[in-house]
């Protein structure tokens, strides 16, 4: 529906029959929104109607039925585990469905399950296709499950492996919303859950390196029962503390120690401590409050903006086509986006300010601005310092390069597995046979090349800069830590 703005009044050119379609737009636009579909679909009116036969229950209820009975004949093909009893002593033979019973049904759902993917295919459009992975993964996996089909069905049902039953779950998962939205859900929490367990495999090999030092082996065989019982390696030592995380063996594996000093109960209480009652506690919260936080936002937060902001688009269009006492539609559209609850990004406002001059919106740049909205805000940080020697501008580029940051975590990784080196060797020997000048001068190899990795961050991001990076304010602090210990 073309228009143009002067003033307060907009001039539509109107077409025989526009009525109609612009109504068939409206449902299904507000349908997309309230059944948390994409909006980027055709709209001519031989499309609309496919769209809404394909998207009516009988339909889906089908395509849900094909995805029941794939996922169903895993119990009945071969061989199959049917039988009266689940006692093994009154068990009857099994019963094998004949060659090609089974894989016929296979058959008849994938040819639903093409079918299927191909009127969505038609209904989106190339380019919308080549942007969904869902719908590319479901062509690939009925490719796959066509080609072992045929496998299955030249070999007479003899195959070793059918790799298609693995695959039959994807069919439930890429047509599920709730599945796709609850997959999403995980992705995104699993940064916030991997931090968190990596702090536990850090607190649990530091105290794993902290009791074969504590309890090593000494030459009075009386006090070696700590040593002798769960400390006599490194696997031993890593296996004692990881069932003590879980609290299975509280208090057995202190007692060995507790009966010669009290003392060494601190080390077992500040382990469970931490590990225990925080870390493994904390990972349990963050799990909890990310998955149900992000899923809470995704479907009520998510729904009101898609319906809000579809109804705009749409109510907008058809007052500035039926009222021209309104104000006109991109005018609307445009104090929608602002009245929006979506401040954090203000990418989407400034696109659409593009267009308040200009007076007039339509469908697909208006869907370029709502694709905004599911795009992460970038946290800038601070501008890095401008040096006028040459020399020092390229040492900066050098040295704010990521590449610094991987070799950093990969000298880190190499400064534990030394350490870990040392106490496995050293592991069978007393502590009066034991040299630890060679242990001495590693750590303060790799404490000089951390006060220097600083420095040169620095050097390169500025203080301010540096300071902006969370991990940066960690390894500083550790730095100076191990720096202070060792000078001490």
């Amino acid at each position: 529906m073309p228009y143009s703005v002067s003033g307060d009044s907009c001039t539509v050119d109107r077409e025989p029959g526009d009525e109609e379609l612009y109504i068939q737009q409206a449902v299904v636009f507000l349908e997309d929104a309230i059944k948390y579909r994409s909006i980027n679909h055709r709209v001519d009116a031989g499309s609309l109607r496919l769209y809404r036969w394909y998207y009516s229950g009988i339909i889906q209820w089908g395509l849900g039925l094909t995805i029941a009975v794939v996922l169903l004949l895993a119990f009945m093909e071969r061989p199959s585990s049917f039988s009266m009893s689940s006692d093994p002593r009154h068990r009857s033979p099994a019963w094998q469905p004949p060659c090609g019973l089974t894989e016929s049904i296979e058959m008849i759902c994938l040819i639903i399950l093409s079918v299927d993917v191909a009127v969505k295919s038609y209904l989106i459009g190339w380019e919308e296709f080549r942007k969904s992975k869902w719908l590319i993964g479901y062509t690939v996996v009925i490719s796959i499950s066509v080609i072992d089909w045929v496998l299955s069905v030249s070999m007479v049902c003899d195959e070793k492996l059918r790799v298609r039953r693995l695959l039959r779950p994807f069919f439930l998962l890429q047509n599920s919303s709730l599945m796709k939205k609850t997959l999403k859900c995980i992705k995104r929490t699993l940064p916030e859950i991997a931090s968190v367990i990596l702090l536990l495999a850090l607190h649990l090999c530091l105290f794993t390196m902290i009791g074969m030092l504590l309890f090593a082996k000494s030459e009075d065989p009386k006090k070696n029962g700590e040593w002798e019982l769960h400390f006599r390696n490194l696997p031993s030592s890593l296996t004692s503390l990881l069932v003590l995380l879980t609290t299975a063996n509280n208090p057995d594996v202190m007692i060995p120690a507790y009966s010669l000093n009290r003392g060494y109960a601190i080390f077992f209480v500040a382990f469970s401590v931490i590990g225990t009652y925080c870390l493994m506690n904390l990972l349990t919260a963050i799990i909890y409050n990310q998955f149900r936080g992000y899923l809470l936002v995704s479907h009520s937060h998510m729904t009101e903006l898609f319906q809000s902001l579809l109804q705009g688009f749409i109510l907008t269009q058809h007052a500035a086509a039926a009222a021209p006492s309104w104000k006109c539609g991109p005018c609307l559209q445009l104090d929608l986006l602002k009245a929006s609850n979506i401040t954090s990004c203000i990418v989407p406002l400034q696109v659409a300010q593009q267009y308040e001059d200009v007076g007039f919106m339509d469908r697909e740049q208006f869907t370029k601005i709502f694709d905004e909205l599911d795009k992460d805000c970038i946290k800038e940080h601070p501008p890095l310092p401008q040096y006028s020697s040459p020399t020092l501008q390229r040492l900066q580029l050098i040295f704010s390069h990521y590449y610094l940051i991987l070799f950093g975590n990969a000298v880190a990784l190499a400064n534990v597995v030394c350490i870990c080196t040392v106490l496995v060797l050293n592991s069978e020997k007393s502590t009066e046979e034991r040299d630890n000048f060679v242990l001495e001068i590693i750590n303060l190899c790799f404490i000089l090349y951390y006060l220097f990795e600083m420095c040169v961050k620095i050097f390169a991001f500025g203080w301010q800069g540096y300071l902006s990076y969370r991990n940066n304010i960690f390894d500083g602090f550790l730095t100076v830590l191990l720096l202070v210990t060792k000078l001490v």
